[in-house]
């Protein structure tokens, strides 16, 4: 089992979902996912049935990820992004606050100069967003059989 510590209500899960569609088209990504420090899959553009899957696996893989630089962090230094390159896909991972994540997956016709100065406008946005539900103090507890993968 596992204790989340936020909740996000309805209007502000739209809103999260729009202000990540309006990042992926802007850039023409692939993929944009928002997820929490466990895993856990918040919100994803395109928001379309057949990329769920996908953002779930980008969720739970980029928090373990997250965590594992989190655990090397006396030998590299703070870290709050990481890019990781692909044959044909690169992603780019950055840090909202010590709770939230946001990853991007594009290919290599998208500069990734481009990826970090538009990701600077949406962070600030969804921060705003993501400290309020987090100051609201709602907590729930979720199985980890309930989290479909």
């Amino acid at each position: 089992m596992d204790l989340i510590g936020y909740s996000l209500k309805e209007q502000e899960l739209e809103e999260i979902s729009k202000k990540l569609q309006d990042f992926k088209n802007s850039l023409l990504l692939d993929l944009v996912v928002l997820m929490d420090d466990g895993g856990r899959l918040v919100s994803f553009a395109p928001f379309v049935d057949t990329y769920k899957s996908v953002a779930q696996r980008v969720a739970l893989i980029g928090a373990a990820v997250v965590g594992a630089v989190d655990q090397l962090e006396n030998i590299i230094s703070s870290k709050r992004s990481m890019f990781f390159s692909g044959q044909e896909k690169n992603m780019y991972v950055h840090m909202l606050s010590h709770k939230f994540m946001l990853a991007s997956v594009f290919n290599h016709k998208v500069p990734l100069g481009s990826v970090k100065l538009f990701k600077e406008k949406l962070s600030r946005e969804l921060t705003t967003l993501l400290e309020n539900a987090l100051a609201r103090g709602e907590n729930r507890v979720v199985r980890f059989e309930d989290l479909a993968l």
